[in-house]
Parts: C-alpha cells; sequence; structure tokens
C-alpha cells in the first residue's frame, strides 16, 4: 500500500514539472468603472434678503450657492433645506424639493461641474441664531444617498433688498 501511495505522488509531481505554458489571454478593453460622485457646496456670493411676493412668509431669502464636483461622477439632486435654530432648537424649516430643482433644470450635478445655483428659501421667523443649509444628493452610480453642508459663513455677505422676490424672473431660481 505504501508502495502505492509512493507510486502516485511521484507521478504527480512529475506531471506539474515541465515546461509546460498557459495560452495567453488577449486583453480585453473593459471601460475603467464609473466613479461615485463627490460633491462639496459653499456660498457662491451674498445673500440677500426681500420681502416675500408670497404672502405666506415674511422673507425670502436669496442663496447662491456654488456646487462642485471633483470625483467624475455624477448625482441627482434631491433637496435643498434651510433650518434655523434658535439655541440649539429648530424653530423653522423651509425646503425646496426634487420636483421644483427639476423644474428649474438643476436636476443633474455632472461629473466634474462647477456651477452656482441660486436657491430661494421663504421663512418667517426673526428670531435665531444658527441657519443650517444641506443638500440632498443620490449617486447616479449606486443610487447612495448622501448629504452636503454649506457651511454659512461662507457666504461673502448679507445684503437687503426692498424688492419684493418673486420665482418669475429672467435666470430660474430654485
Amino acid at each position: 500500500m505504501r508502495q502505492y501511495l509512493l507510486l502516485s505522488l511521484a507521478v504527480a509531481l512529475a506531471g506539474c514539472g515541465g515546461g509546460g505554458s498557459s495560452p495567453t489571454v488577449a486583453p480585453v478593453n473593459v471601460p475603467p468603472p464609473t466613479p461615485a460622485a463627490a460633491i462639496t457646496a459653499t456660498g457662491g456670493g451674498a445673500l440677500v434678503l426681500h420681502p416675500s411676493l408670497d404672502t405666506r412668509y415674511a422673507i425670502a431669502l436669496e442663496t447662491p450657492i456654488r456646487i462642485i464636483e471633483t470625483a467624475g461622477g455624477s448625482a441627482n439632486w434631491g433637496f435643498a433645506r434651510m433650518s434655523l435654530f434658535l439655541n440649539g432648537r429648530e424653530v423653522e424649516r423651509a425646503e425646496q424639493g426634487s420636483d421644483v430643482i427639476r423644474a428649474a433644470g438643476f436636476e443633474r450635478v455632472n461629473a466634474n461641474s462647477n456651477q452656482v445655483v441660486r436657491v430661494v428659501f421663504r421663512f418667517n421667523s426673526d428670531d435665531f441664531d444658527r441657519v443650517d443649509i444641506t443638500l440632498g444628493f443620490a449617486d447616479l452610480k449606486d443610487s447612495r444617498q448622501f448629504n452636503v453642508a454649506v457651511p454659512f459663513g461662507s457666504f461673502t455677505d448679507v445684503n437687503v433688498s426692498l424688492t419684493p422676490l418673486s420665482l418669475r424672473r429672467s435666470t430660474t431660481p430654485l
């Protein structure tokens, strides 16, 4: 029995040696994988406070936001939200949804893009100590949902206009 095992092992090892070669496989032109979107946002100029033409709200805030995609991916823009806080508690929230964003023509953030979009938030509160602006996106590569904060200190200034703000202007705001 022992001789049989040794003979089998010797035959197996002999089969491993030698000058055999594996077949050559031609390379296939496979496109590189689509990268995930990497989006940042900052203030894109001065904030402008207006009286609101919508009588349900006292104030319309014109908010220029610079949106930059740097990784070569694309994403759909789902919402823009402004939250007003007083002593750590949210006192009012204004939001533009995907329907408004799509109607304004800004649904898609394309790869390697850099654009300023004017978002209008309407609100009533005049007593707050913090403003948070958040943008929500869905990555086209894998539908990953992610949010991007817009640092409030990144806006260059705050101006006041006495002209009531309407959504019907030559450049469509959100």
